[in-house]
């Protein structure tokens, strides 16, 4: 397909300045960009003036490994101008599978899609599945330590053997040679956080010889969030690995104001010689398993402990008593206790007669079940298998601003893709909200700097060559705006609401979603980053 977007305004990821410009689109690129150019034999002609022509943006954290797999669920993606994922996340993964590891269970309500039954023996296998399949986005992978870590060492959560760490090794060696983007660490989630400094020195290894990049969801981002940084960023000091801080935040009431300590302790470590960047989301409130709201006794087996922890009626009686007090345990917090049970909405219910829940805060349903609010999460986790997500009201929106701001901070929207039931609206709006409430007039971001931070900035951290920008030569991945009539309609009252003002979106080329059509091209493709991450 060759295409001329004709008079829109350019803004073209790479920090420079908007200007009216031609975009001429052929054979899966941009073929050039200028002012009046004439079109060649049989191109089309599309009028795009007073509207914006973007990159796609890059969603530099997002868990659709498996909704991947289905068209549909990365429809909420896409119609915010998403055309490149990078999926992985927080050490939850696809891939590699092994019989008995309990992964499929315990990551699938994260990955957006219902099978628990996962069978990729290894990363490079899930590559090739995802290349395979037909879809919109396309996609770049990190390797994922607790997959990586379940395959080696099974469900239990414990320090790994010499032998295991090899083997977590070798997998990775064979993901980044099959042109996975790095690794991700869920330093805060079973299994990873049962890993020690030697097997995270290994692994980091591996990352570096091949010039990825190591995002880390760190193993605090409460009242020890400083010393969870330094740990992340250690490990790049020790192995020269590029470092990426996941969902750059602060949790908890009294942590608020926290942010400019964060950020002034991230441009020391820069300054120190470590290449340290950060994905945010721009919301107050996070969305996770409530697995994530135990403590760590609850999870040593995995969803198996989970599920002795709520229906055991012994277990049970210690798991409330410990959900209503503080925890004093190294590296662990009580972030129920923190927040309160008002601050948490609870969704992802499967039994017909708790699916009036979906969306209600823990403190509502409880007074609508007569119960204590930490003993009736403990019962829904009984009735529903052990597993629920929530949306969690725990940072301030300073802070959010704050990082955001900062330079070296990139867009994420670490969105739960479920087709079904209550979902945290930065699934649909992350990228039309980044622009409508945080970019301009009031905000701590201009236009230009959070469209290079959501395409051009996030593309180079992910070594995706060739995408992220609007220059000749780049890959045709793109979208258009209406300015005046770009809007975020996604709530957490109403979630599931698409945004106003996106006009089209390209990806390789080809027009993928218009408003007002529906288009069945299926364009999207895997991006090995073939080089890794440049240095940012």
């Amino acid at each position: 397909m060759t295409v001329l977007l004709r008079g829109g305004t350019v803004l073209d990821g790479t920090g420079a300045p908007p200007r009216r410009a031609d975009v001429l689109v052929a054979a899966g690129r941009i073929a050039a960009v200028g002012p009046a150019l004439a079109p060649p034999a049989g191109c089309a002609v599309e009028d795009v003036s007073g509207w914006e022509v973007l990159p796609g943006f890059v969603d530099t954290h997002a868990h659709d490994d498996l909704a991947l797999l289905d068209t549909q669920a990365c429809v909420p993606k896409l119609r915010q101008g998403v055309t490149t994922v990078v999926v992985g996340n927080c050490g939850h993964g696809c891939a590699p599978t092994t019989p008995g590891s309990g992964l499929g269970e315990l990551f699938a309500p994260v990955l957006g899609g219902d099978r628990t039954d996962l069978a990729f023996d290894s990363v490079r296998a899930y590559v090739d599945t995802i290349a395979a399949a037909p879809r919109t986005l396309n996609a770049a992978v990190l390797a994922a330590h607790g997959a990586l870590r379940a395959a080696a060492t099974g469900p239990t959560v414990r320090a790994a053997t010499a032998r295991e760490v090899d083997a977590m090794c070798g997998q990775l060696g064979d993901a980044m040679e099959a042109g996975a983007a790095g690794l991700s660490l869920g330093l805060l989630y079973a299994p990873g956080n049962a890993a020690d400094r030697t097997e995270l020195e290994a692994l980091a290894g591996v990352v570096a010889a091949h010039e990825g990049v190591l995002a880390v969801h760190v193993r605090n981002e409460g009242d020890h969030v400083l010393a969870a940084i330094d740990e992340a960023t250690s490990l790049g000091a020790a192995t020269g690995c590029a470092i990426h801080v996941s969902h750059l935040k602060v949790t908890g009431p009294r942590n608020a104001g926290s942010m400019p300590r964060i950020l002034e302790r991230l441009d020391a470590h820069r300054a120190a010689g470590v290449d340290v960047t950060a994905d945010v989301y721009p919301y107050h409130a996070g969305s996770t398993t409530t697995s994530t709201l135990l403590p760590a006794w609850a999870l040593r087996e995995g969803m198996t402990s989970v599920r002795g922890a709520v229906r055991d009626p012994s277990s049970r009686r210690r798991l409330v008593a410990d959900l209503s007090r503080p925890w004093n345990e190294p590296g662990q917090e009580n972030m129920l206790l923190a927040i309160g049970p008002s601050r948490v909405l609870l969704a992802g219910f499967s039994r017909p007669s708790n699916t009036e829940h979906e969306g209600l805060a823990l403190a509502e349903v409880a007074a609508e079940r007569g119960q204590e609010p930490y003993a009736c999460l403990v019962d829904l986790l009984a009735e529903e298998g052990g597993s629920l997500t929530a949306v969690l009201f725990h940072t301030d929106p300073e802070g959010v601003r704050q990082a955001l701001a900062w330079p070296h901070s990139m867009v994420g929207s670490d969105g739960l893709p479920h087709l079904r039931g209550y979902v945290h609206p930065r699934l649909y709006g992350t990228f039309v909200r980044v622009l409508t409430e945080y970019a301009g007039a009031g905000g701590p971001l201009s236009r230009t700097e959070a469209v290079h931070k959501m395409s051009g900035a996030s593309a180079r951290r992910f070594g995706l060559h060739g995408r992220g920008t609007i220059e000749t030569g780049s890959v045709a991945d793109l979208v258009v705006l209406d300015p005046a009539a770009l809007e975020d309609r996604a709530t957490f009252a109403e979630p599931r609401r698409h945004p106003g003002g996106v006009e089209s979106v390209v990806v390789g080329g080809e027009t993928v979603w218009r408003r007002g059509q529906d288009l069945p091209d299926r364009r999207g493709t895997y991006v090995p980053a073939r080089s890794g991450a440049a240095p940012s």
